[in-house]
Order: structure tokens, then sequence, then C-alpha cells
């Protein structure tokens, strides 16, 4: 805002208030319309950083609970899995789950895992986290207000990549959860390093693009086709038309 004090930015997605990190902000309707057409065909990479309640087991997981809006009174504010009381209108969701470090904060034992939600409904992973029993440390909301020793929610919108047309937006905002930032966070026990997470995604992204890209080329190889292929076939009833015409004209002519 203050290095563009006339211009009227559009924010191209959306984070909690109490997530920090990467958030990308367009400086004119082409931009966002560009980041907003990524969005929508799902070519966006986002990984999250966040510290969970317990030591997660499994390196890995994948979480698929639906989620809708909680219609519980008192509860309208918050979002449920498919199956709760009150849950309204539930939509499939899917998060994967990479657990990096176990350790300690305050003495409770906590994980330090990189989250990547596949889709987007509000409040999903902190509802994915908590589905699973590893809530986000500092959530007060889905701890029903229990958590609330953390100065903050610790959850972190880490990397953010959007491979527009113009340009590739790719940017990672500093990590939070380490102990010169945070002497409450003790790591005892690395279980992978975050930068081959990153790497594997970011993969995993490139691929998916030129899958897209090679999916557009036979689309338009398949279009051009059918227009020459209609090209051809009104060239050849003008060409029958002429030899009918040029028939009569000399059939006239020996007349």
């Amino acid at each position: 805002m203050l290095l563009y004090p006339r211009v009227l930015p559009r924010f191209c997605h959306q984070l909690d208030f109490s997530t920090s990190g990467a958030l990308c902000v367009a400086l004119n309707k082409a931009a966002a319309g560009s980041a907003y057409k990524c969005f929508k065909e799902r070519l966006v990479t986002k990984a999250y950083l966040a510290l969970v309640r317990g030591h997660v087991n499994q390196s890995r997981m994948t979480i698929r609970y639906a989620i809708g809006k909680n219609t519980t009174e008192g509860m309208t504010h918050m979002m449920c899995i498919d199956g709760t009381e009150g849950c309204e209108n539930p939509k499939p969701c899917q998060s994967e789950l990479f657990v990096l470090e176990h350790g300690s904060y305050s003495g409770d034992p906590v994980t330090k895992v990189l989250l990547q939600p596949l889709t987007g409904r509000t409040h999903q992973l902190r509802v994915h986290c908590s589905a699973i029993g590893h809530p986000i440390v500092g959530d007060i909301t889905y701890s029903r207000r229990q958590d609330s020793n953390p100065y903050r929610m610790m959850l972190h919108a880490y990397y953010l990549r959007i491979p527009t047309g113009k340009e590739l937006i790719e940017v990672c905002a500093p990590d939070p959860f380490v102990p010169a930032m945070d002497s409450n966070w003790v790591p005892q026990q690395v279980s992978r390093r975050l930068e081959d997470v990153i790497q594997e995604l970011k993969d995993q992204g490139v691929q998916k693009e030129e899958e897209e890209e090679e999916e557009e080329r036979r689309e338009a190889e398949h279009a051009a086709g059918e227009e020459e292929a209609g090209n051809e076939g009104g060239r050849q009833e003008t060409e029958e038309q002429r030899a009918r015409c040029e028939q009569w004209l000399a059939e006239w002519a020996l007349e």
C-alpha cells in the first residue's frame, strides 16, 4: 500500500486472521485474473508449517474428512467434519501431512509438521488436524478455548507457488517455528528435512503443469485438425460447384 498508494490491491486468496505467512496480492485486475485462473485449475502449490499437539506416529498422512458449516448454536463461526451433529453441506476435502520433527512446547509433546491443502475449504487444516487428534497449538477456536497459553496459533503459510502465464510466483516466508524465534519450542528428533519435502512438492507442481500444457497442446491440435478438415470440405464443395458451372457453360456454348 505504501509502495503503490494509488493502486487498489486484490487479494488472490485468504489466510485466517491468526495465520501468518505468504499471501498473494495482485496490483491490477489482469494480474488477479491470471492468479485466479491458477487457483481455479488447481495449479497452485501451498504448504503450511504447524506445531500440533502430541506426537504424530505416521511420517506422512492423507486426511480426507469432508468439511461443512457447523450450525450448532454457539458454534456457527466454526466448521466441522461430516458426521458431526449440526454439520451442514459437507464437501470433500483432502490435506497432506508430513512429519518434520518431534519435540515439546512448554514441556508438552508436540510435532512440527508441513501441511498441504489439496482443496480450499474454510479452516480446512485446522479442522483436519483437530479431527485426527492433533489440534494445532494455540488454536483457541477448535480447542473450545482450552488452548489459550501460547501467544499465537502455530500455523504459518510457508511456501506459495503460482505458475501464472506471465511469470512464476514462488516464495517462502521464513520459518517462525525455530528455537531462536520461540524458546518454548524444543525440537528433539528430526523425521524429514523441510527442504526435501518442499522440493518434492515443487517437483509435483512442475509435473502437473507439464501435464496441463500437454493437454492444452493436444486440444489445440485437435481443434486445428477439425478446422482444417472443415476448410478442406469447404474447398472441395467449391471446386465441385465450379466444375458443374464450367460444364453448364460448355454445354450452353455448344448450343
